[in-house]
């Protein structure tokens, strides 16, 4: 059934959504001009008429004389409005204070929005609106759609608003910036609103108005209308946005409205919110604090997966799960994310992606069977937008780090195996997903930034447990149909009571780091100041509040050897992202502080300087090899980390360093990865992964 609905949705909206995607790309991204009156992408309400209707009937004299005036408007109404919606206005009783006012308005017996104010120079000592408080750590919101032009003439605004009349009628032009701009450093858009000249529709409604469809330009930049069904955007109901005039008197013609992104998202549905300035030639006229937009599918439209709106980056195929799939399956409804039958599991802990910037998939263009249609298919391809310059590569020294490859081809097969419906096998207890064990190797090196990773996920066995269903993949990523990485894992989806048996990697046992099985009078270690080291910065600096020991000659190889201890701290960031009611160290980042500890000895030590530092990659050929036997949480105390150096090999044409480690968590060690290998040059050869 759920094939069948997605066929009828495609075949339907197939045409129209050509047409949209024409005319967007050419306003948005330079191509070349579609045939005039085309449907725009997204059909807008008219809110603004509701909130006009309500400020029409205060009618006081201070409306109409000007002055200052500060309001709270909160719109109520999730859909669109009938074509003749009759409405009804009503003052409320007025607040305390002079020039103090209120209104709501209905349509039948259902409220559409509701304001209250104060007018007239008395409202300047009014109290300041709160501060919205920074993001401890922004996170970057990965545009769904690469648009090429950021800015848009008036030519431009009048072919994205074509089929529609009025839909962008107070917007001229707007000129969007980079994503890592503004106030909260997610975007800063700025617009020529025109107001007009006097009427019914001026004042601050129309301003108000003028922020709404200025963030409608934003939504189609983003590419957020990409993920549902021709949606309609509208007023985020129950979102209040405060409105402050220095004089009213003052809101007519062309002002500039600079716009700062507070917030943009796909859950519960695709929003932007934003913080406004308004000017005119002579100087600042107005503030808007908590303008929101949202997108939302029209009644009987589904927006599960299978509706076949977005397309694989190659075209070939429309992709069965979306980018609003993923947010969901992170953050949101599951059934959203993945349809019946996942709806029908209600405890609070269910398999989960990783939230905000650590969820590293797009789409999944590979349908899985229909429940009683045989047995799943064998390979799952998955695709994962990478940004043009992502946070990891940022703050990792200007490189791709290992955990990329890891979350990127883990995450998929997660997803894969819960959209093939492991999680099911115990629908009344909390199950979490985890990954048991893997092995992968770089293939070849490949630039990846501002392109398309294809994800092909091959289930290899499934073996069900008491409590626990295991599932075993074979993976490979790909650019342009070329293969830079391979890979092979087991993810366990285990009960409560199932994963609190998990003991560790020695039984049970207590066995401590290599360095306190020593004697002391039998090595003698250093104390470097890891930290202060330039190896990664921000979320990267997994090296950050070490205390560190180093042994030159020490180690199981008598290579060298390190052992890094440090706290675990409850905010560490990403327990906020790694996963919903389920806070967990992902095992990637054990991996990235073992990595980060080879080249903080090799640095410390004086083999390579910082230039080199920054060179060291894993080459291709290097098998890396993981086990995972248990967890680090937020209730932890310490961490410690070790590790051997087993070869380091210099030549004329480079270096190449070998080395083996483990991580405890609070006394038992949970992590071994073995053949940890970095290089500089191409100081091997093929013999990379044999040392």
């Amino acid at each position: 059934m759920a094939r069948e609905l997605a066929g009828l949705v495609h075949t339907a909206h197939e045409t129209a959504l050509r047409a949209h995607q024409a005319l967007e790309h050419w306003a948005l991204a330079g191509a070349a001009r579609p045939t005039p009156g085309a449907p725009t992408p997204v059909t807008p309400a008219v809110p603004a008429a509701v909130i006009e209707a309500g400020e029409a009937a205060r009618r006081t004299p201070a409306r109409e004389a000007g002055g200052f005036l500060r309001a709270s408007v909160t719109y109520r109404h999730e859909g669109e409005l009938p074509s003749a919606a009759v409405l009804r206005a009503d003052t409320t009783a007025a607040t305390e204070g002079a020039g103090s006012w209120g209104w709501t308005v209905h349509h039948g017996a259902a409220l559409l929005a509701e304001a209250h104010g104060l007018a007239g120079e008395g409202a300047r000592e009014a109290a300041a609106w709160p501060v919205r408080p920074l993001p401890g750590v922004s996170r970057q919101f990965r545009a769904l759609a690469r648009a090429t032009r950021d800015h848009l003439g008036p030519a431009d605004v009048e072919m994205v608003a074509a089929g529609r009349p009025g839909s962008l009628c107070r917007v001229t032009e707007a000129t969007h910036s980079g994503a890592e701009t503004g106030r909260y450093h997610l975007g800063r858009l700025t617009a020529t609103v025109d107001l007009g000249h006097g009427g019914p529709s001026t004042g601050w409604p129309a301003l108000l108005d003028a922020a709404w469809q200025a963030l409608h330009l934003h939504t189609l930049h983003q590419g957020l209308h990409t993920c549902l069904v021709r949606p309609a955007l509208l007023p985020w109901a129950g979102k209040s946005t405060e409105i402050e005039v220095l004089d009213t008197a003052q809101l007519t013609g062309s002002l500039t409205l600079e716009a700062d992104i507070a917030a943009i998202g796909l859950v519960p549905r695709p929003h932007v919110v934003a913080d406004m300035r308004v000017h005119t030639a002579r100087g600042p006229l107005a503030r808007l604090h908590n303008v929101a937009v949202i997108l939302r599918e029209r009644p009987g439209t589904p927006v599960g997966p299978g509706a076949a709106v977005r397309q694989g980056s190659q075209g070939e195929t429309p992709a069965y799960a979306n980018e609003l799939h993923m947010a969901h399956a992170a953050e949101g409804d599951l059934h959203v994310a993945y349809g019946s039958p996942v709806d029908a599991a209600h405890p609070k802990v269910r398999p989960r992606l990783p939230r905000g910037d650590l969820l590293m998939l797009d789409r999944l263009l590979t349908a899985p069977p229909a429940e009683g249609e045989g047995s799943p298919e064998s390979v799952y391809v998955t695709e994962y937008d990478v940004p043009a310059a992502p946070w990891y590569v940022r703050e990792n020294g200007g490189n791709v780090p290992h955990l990329m490859y890891l979350e990127s081809s883990l995450q998929a097969a997660a997803f894969v195996g819960a959209a093939l419906g492991a999680s099911l096998e115990f629908p009344d207890e909390n199950v979490t997903v985890r990954n048991l064990e893997g092995k992968d190797h770089m293939v070849r090196r490949a630039d990846l930034l501002g392109r398309t990773v294809r994800q092909r996920t091959r289930i290899l066995a499934r073996t069900p447990l008491p409590g626990a269903v295991l599932q075993r993949y074979g993976y490979e990523l790909s650019v342009d149909d070329e293969v830079f990485y391979r890979g092979e894992s087991v993810h366990g989806f285990f009960t409560e009571t199932a994963l609190a048996s998990q003991q560790g990697l020695d039984g049970g046992r207590l066995v401590p780091p290599w360095l306190r099985r020593q004697a002391s009078h039998d090595v003698r270690a250093v104390r470097p100041d890891l930290p202060a080291l330039p190896v990664g910065q921000g979320r990267f600096a997994f090296l950050s509040e070490t205390e560190s020991e180093l042994v030159r000659d020490g180690g199981s190889h008598g290579r060298g050897y390190l052992l890094c201890t440090k706290p675990v701290r409850a905010d560490d960031w990403y327990f906020a992202h790694h996963f919903l009611n389920d806070p967990v160290m992902p095992g990637s980042c054990g991996v990235e502080l073992l990595i980060q500890m080879v080249k903080g000895y090799l640095l410390c030590t004086d083999i390579i300087d910082e230039k080199e530092l920054h060179a060291l990659r894993t080459p291709p050929g290097a098998e890396l090899r993981w086990t995972y036997r248990g967890q680090i949480l937020p209730r932890h105390q310490e961490v410690h980390a070790e590790i051997h150096l087993r070869r380091i090999h210099r030549d004329g044409k480079g270096l190449t360093a070998w080395a083996d480690g483990s991580v405890w968590r609070d006394g038992l060690r949970i992590y071994a990865v073995d053949n940890i290998v970095l290089q500089v040059g191409d100081s091997s050869g093929e013999q990379v992964g044999h040392p």
